[in-house]
């Protein structure tokens, strides 16, 4: 990065926006099932000792790459086992995006300001501001596959040993990231280069050759982890790996959708900038000419159409593609007659502080859990950002995205104060820690996804019965208890002895129930 490129990066206002969103870094639990999931694979690797192969509940885990586990567990090691070092992590990966998508809309021939407004679209968007803190992996990918798209700079500008190498290790982590699905999101564009790159059609063989080095790099830095893994964990590791991969593209395992799924969500990804951008005709038209615009089309378009084509279908998937949208919003805004209109983001900010306001009333009522009226202030956090915008900020991309990642901050806050007895496990998972040092006979009915391992600080792992081993289970442990996560587990006709609210339960529950009363209700 040049020193002028340097000089127009907005510091003090990238901090401002970090610290708009701490707040969910320091205060948001965990949240199931995801979250604690992925908390729990890197609580096991802390704890014993063994990095190599991810594990959930003391079994591998082959669902997901290492690096994020890696990260946490890394983070741990230095400030100790909190929540918040993974959200920071996360915070830190999403500043790294907008900084790595400053300087390449500045490659793709942006001035400072264009290259600034790409960065606060990017930073305002709602699809964004929602995953910053996120405990996913679907930023660390992002970010693998900005890095990428440098390096086919780097290429074009014939820099090719710099941009092989960078190529292969952008590759490479962003399959430790999450998997195969990162060349999913460059292949397009690197392979018609040709169409966005003088250099690319004047040297199509040696063009193709670099993507092959720089692929061959990447895989060679996969594989460095996975076999390694594999050896080590066997074909009980390995097959189910091998199974997700081939089989998740025609029939998802998880998450199976239509094809058009994904059609009326983007709108709300996009969020603010759907209702505030105004660009006349001519300028969507253009939008497509030229090296920037066919760089955009090549980068999106093709992952766009296979993530509609493949069964499995999550939000957060599109997340590596909100940094191609927001370049095309700001080449839009440097057109002629394009502007920022704020009337109707004040007007969702209203929305939102409405919403906001009801929020401890609508928890009571669906988890019966007391009224916490004073989070309803929050939403005067909207009323401000409403008026503000109305009257005194708002007339450009950064105080919109600041605006936007306030509004942001302060709803997901609200809601997790308001919904907190049922998001945190945490109450839960000390029962079962409890138990587990008394040993007490304990098992969960039906596999309950890591949901106690990190939140109670196990050392060692719950076990779990299927469904129709319950009675069985009892008869064999009389004294022990069975914890339910699910309507469809639960026994019936017998009351649980404790219960926990829990939002992901059709009962909206948490039970743990006396395996001595469960087999008195099944006995004729």
């Amino acid at each position: 990065m040049n020193t002028a490129d340097t000089s127009g990066v907005q510091w003090r206002w990238l901090a401002l926006w970090c610290l708009l969103l701490l707040p969910l870094a320091l205060l948001f639990p965990p949240i199931p099932i995801d979250e604690t999931r992925y908390l729990t694979a890197a609580w096991e690797m802390f704890n014993s000792g063994q990095w190599l192969v991810p594990t959930v509940n003391g079994a591998w885990y082959s669902d997901k790459s290492p690096l994020l586990f890696w990260l946490i567990a890394g983070g741990w090691k230095i400030v100790g086992v909190h929540t918040w070092v993974a959200r920071v992590e996360a915070l830190i990966v999403a500043l790294g995006m907008l900084l790595t998508l400053r300087r390449l809309a500045v490659r793709l021939g942006m001035a400072a300001k264009g290259a600034n407004t790409a960065m606060w679209l990017l930073a305002g968007c709602l699809g964004f501001t929602v995953f910053s803190t996120a405990i996913m992996f679907d930023l660390l990918l992002s970010l693998c596959v900005l890095g990428a798209l440098h390096a086919l700079l780097d290429l074009e500008a014939g820099k090719w040993a710099r941009g092989n190498v960078l190529l292969g290790v952008m590759i490479g982590l962003g399959i430790l990231a999450k998997g195969p699905v990162m060349l999913l999101h460059i292949v397009a564009l690197a392979v018609l280069a040709p169409l966005w790159s003088e250099l690319a059609r004047q040297h199509k063989t040696r063009w193709y050759l670099a993507l092959l080095v720089g692929l061959l790099i990447g895989v060679v830095i996969a594989l460095c982890w996975l076999l390694p893994a594999a050896w080590y964990a066997g074909p009980s590791y390995w097959q189910p790996l091998l199974d997700k991969v081939s089989g998740r593209l025609e029939h998802s395992f998880a998450h199976a959708r239509p094809w058009w799924w994904y059609l009326p969500l983007v709108p709300v990804l996009l969020l603010p900038w759907l209702l505030t951008l105004r660009a006349p005709r001519a300028a969507w038209a253009g939008l497509w000419r030229g090296r920037f615009g066919r760089f955009l089309w090549c980068w999106w378009v093709v992952p766009f159409v296979a993530f509609c084509a493949i069964s499995g279908k999550q939000i957060h998937y599109l997340l590596p593609l909100l940094p191609a949208w927001a370049l095309a919003g700001a080449w839009l805004l440097q057109q002629q007659g394009a502007r920022l209109r704020p009337l109707l983001f004040g007007l969702l900010a209203l929305l939102a502080g409405l919403g906001i306001a009801t929020l401890p009333w609508q928890a009571a009522k669906s988890f019966h859990l007391p009224v916490q009226p004073a989070i309803a202030l929050i939403a005067l956090v909207a009323l401000i950002i409403a008026i503000g915008v109305w009257w005194v900020w708002g007339r450009d991309a950064r105080g919109l995205a600041l605006s936007a990642t306030a509004l942001v901050s302060a709803a997901m806050l609200a809601g997790a104060l308001s919904y907190l007895p049922a998001l945190d496990v945490i109450p839960e998972a000390r029962f079962v820690k409890q138990e587990l040092q008394a040993r007490v006979p304990i098992a969960h009915v039906e596999w309950h996804n890591g949901l106690f391992g990190y939140t109670g600080r196990l050392h060692r792992p719950l076990p779990w019965i299927s469904r129709d081993k319950m009675i069985a289970w009892c008869r064999a442990h009389p004294d022990g208890v069975l914890l339910t996560s699910d309507r469809g587990a639960e026994p019936v006709g017998v009351t649980p002895f404790k219960t926990w609210p829990y939002f992901l339960s059709g009962d909206h529950r948490i039970a743990a129930w006396h395996a001595a009363q469960v087999l008195a209700a099944a006995s004729p």
